[in-house]
């Protein structure tokens, strides 16, 4: 019997990059900075949503024809769009570990690695926003984090192709519960009180978000300082402890081949 569950989502908002952004940061073969979703609200005509919600922490580039969602083992994994399920399971030698395959109606291929639990079965049919497993670090991982391909007549880039068909929110295609009713209020006592002081007015604080910044292109800098790669280790995290990008790490690293795979006793060059 499945796993298969559908309750409603965290309201959490979600990662969504802008397709024209998207385009000049692969032809530069750079990642886009991590953004937050627009808020796009529930839609029965949803064909497709973003699988999960969260930092994007690798893009679409050379050697990587996929893109990277940094988030915790255990996240909910919902069905990018409607379609039969091909593949779930752990059983990918290449890397993937326990990973889900959805071959979309409207003829994708969709692959989703690195998974902790797979909650559906090879020939199950799914629809968009259906709760498939949950995230992980299984495969050849240095971090906890989605995976995500897409095949469509070869390999594309996810954040141009979900953002080129208006993914909605993850889990947007869900109805959301009707909220209870509210309690009717006590009847108050009817006694004559004195009457309150005026309060000060106060001006609001604006609570305005600060736009989120581009990763500014600049040159590769060396400190000299020499890590030794840990279990759980990225690219992403430590240069982030040093204000680096895991661009400019990897660029220090020319004997890194692979940014998405390195390995415990490696020596990493900041």
């Amino acid at each position: 019997m499945s796993k298969h569950r559908k309750h409603k989502p965290s309201n959490t908002k979600r990662f969504i990059a802008l397709t024209a952004g998207v385009s000049a940061l692969v032809g530069a073969g750079a990642v886009a900075n991590a953004g937050i979703a627009g808020a796009q609200g529930w839609s029965a005509s949803c064909g497709w949503e973003w699988p999960v919600g969260g930092s994007l922490s690798q893009g679409y580039h050379a050697g990587h024809d996929g893109v990277d969602f940094a988030v915790s083992v255990g996240t909910t994994l919902h069905a990018p769009t409607s379609g039969t399920i091909s593949v779930a399971g752990p059983n990918d030698p290449g890397g993937y570990g326990t990973y889900i395959q959805l071959e979309a109606d409207t003829g994708e291929q969709i692959q989703m690695g690195h998974l902790s639990d797979t909650w559906v079965g090879v020939g199950q049919h799914v629809e968009v926003g259906d709760e498939i497993g949950a995230t992980g670090n299984t495969g050849s991982s240095t971090g906890p984090h989605l995976h995500l391909r897409i095949h469509s007549g070869g390999a594309v880039d996810p954040m141009a192709f979900l953002s080129s068909v208006g993914a909605c929110d993850t889990g947007s295609s869900i109805v959301p519960a009707a909220a209870p009713a509210p309690a009717p209020a006590p009847e108050a006592a009817i006694e004559s009180a004195p009457e309150p002081a005026s309060a000060p007015v106060v001006e609001p604080v604006s609570s305005e978000s600060a736009p989120a910044e581009s990763i500014p292109e600049t040159e590769s800098r060396v400190s000299g300082e020499e890590v030794i790669v840990a279990a759980g280790d990225t690219l992403s995290g430590l240069g982030a402890e040093r204000g680096l990008s895991w661009q400019q790490v990897w660029d220090m690293n020319p004997h890194i081949v692979d940014p998405d795979q390195i390995f415990v006793g490696d020596v990493i060059n900041l």
